[in-house]
């Protein structure tokens, strides 16, 4: 059996190609879930076709968006692994394997349970590293942990293999990331959604990371930045739940609502996102999946973050910019330079973990 262990939708929107894959082949698949993040998750699986998960760890109403409800369900996933068999449903040992990915808690939790039931693991989107505990926290401490526990390892390139070399276990180097797959997938379906475009020139803002929401002086630095780059380019920031709060909490969602360059939007669905990021100027980011998907879209792309773990569209489409106020005015002074062509997808990611798979009889 295959097991993909879930708990983010970025993590669905990565799995998904790979499962939609075993679903081409007709091989026999599950899904577990953390809801670490659930706000919209059914349209995010109605948007790729995919089925309700088989098993959901931790059932309530709300998503770990704020620092209280991080502990309690990260309480109730600690929990969770003394029934580590029931959630594999006991479709457990060496014959079988979970797929966890990225990043999040969710990432190590799963690899966990797995390696307590002699469960293979394999760590989709494996090998990243910013090679800094401290930024991102705790993205890379999650990440060392999940080495630990991994048995297999897909590694969206070279750079990402030679940063396993000292573990034990199977290095797959899938050239690219999953992302890939699900871009693909996304630019041929965008079009298809309603989701009003302005008809003046306008860029895109997605913040969502900890290291930016929740250290108070640094997300100030963030606001003023906006404002600052609103006054040249009409600006969509797309609101993460847990942004959202933080806007609310520190005063700044008022005042950025009452900016008429400026206008707030819920978390849009997968192809919304891409369609709005499509037709902007450049977009202003700190999530490593953006930075990657905004690097094979050709897309110019400004990152509010200190260190990034990938290394795609750094130098070409995208500047870390360390929230250097000279190195923002220079980006959105000349973005344009920034503008590369959509980057060909020749092998599909996805394709290769699932011939793996097949190739290792995990089916």
């Amino acid at each position: 059996m295959i097991h993909f262990y879930i708990g983010t939708r970025a993590q669905l929107f990565k799995m998904a190609p790979i499962m939609l894959e075993c679903d081409k082949r007709k091989l026999q698949w599950r899904w577990i879930y953390t809801a670490q993040h659930k706000e919209t998750i059914q349209n995010s699986l109605d948007t790729f076709g995919l089925p309700k998960p088989d098993y959901t760890i931790v059932n309530w109403n709300t998503e770990a968006k704020t620092k209280a409800k991080m502990l309690k369900w990260f309480l109730l996933m600690l929990l969770s692994v003394l029934k580590s068999k029931k959630i594999l449903d006991g479709y457990t040992g060496t014959n079988n394997i979970l797929l966890t990915h990225g990043d999040t808690f969710s990432t190590w939790f799963g690899a966990l349970t797995a390696k307590l039931t002699r469960t293979k693991v394999m760590h989709v989107e494996s090998g990243l590293r910013s090679f800094n505990i401290r930024e991102p926290f705790p993205e890379e401490i999650n990440r060392l942990i999940t080495f630990k526990l991994s048995d297999y390892y897909a590694c969206p390139g070279s750079w990402a293999v030679n940063n396993l070399s000292k573990y034990k276990g199977i290095k797959i180097n899938t050239k690219m990331n999953t992302q890939i797959d699900t871009l693909e997938f996304g630019i041929k379906h965008a079009e298809s959604v309603d989701m009003d475009i302005p008809k003046k020139k306008y860029i895109v803002v997605s913040i969502h990371r900890y290291e930016n929401i929740y250290n108070a002086k640094r997300f100030e630095q963030i606001v003023e930045a906006i404002e600052r780059i609103s006054e040249k380019y009409y600006t969509l920031i797309v609101q993460h739940p847990a942004t959202k709060i933080q806007l609310e909490k520190l005063g700044y969602k008022e005042r950025l609502a009452n900016n008429k360059n400026i206008k707030l939007l819920p978390r849009l669905e997968y192809l919304q996102f891409i369609k709005i990021v499509k037709y902007s100027e450049f977009v202003i980011t700190d999530g490593g999946g953006n930075q990657e998907e905004l690097y094979h879209m050709g897309k110019p792309t400004l990152i509010f973050r200190n260190e990034t773990e990938r290394k795609e569209g750094l130098g070409s489409t995208a500047l870390l910019s360390g929230l250097n106020r000279t190195k923002i005015d220079d980006f959105v002074k000349n973005y344009k330079k920034y503008i590369r062509n959509i980057v060909v997808n020749k092998n599909s990611p996805s394709r290769m973990i699932v011939n793996f798979l097949v190739k290792n009889n995990y089916v």
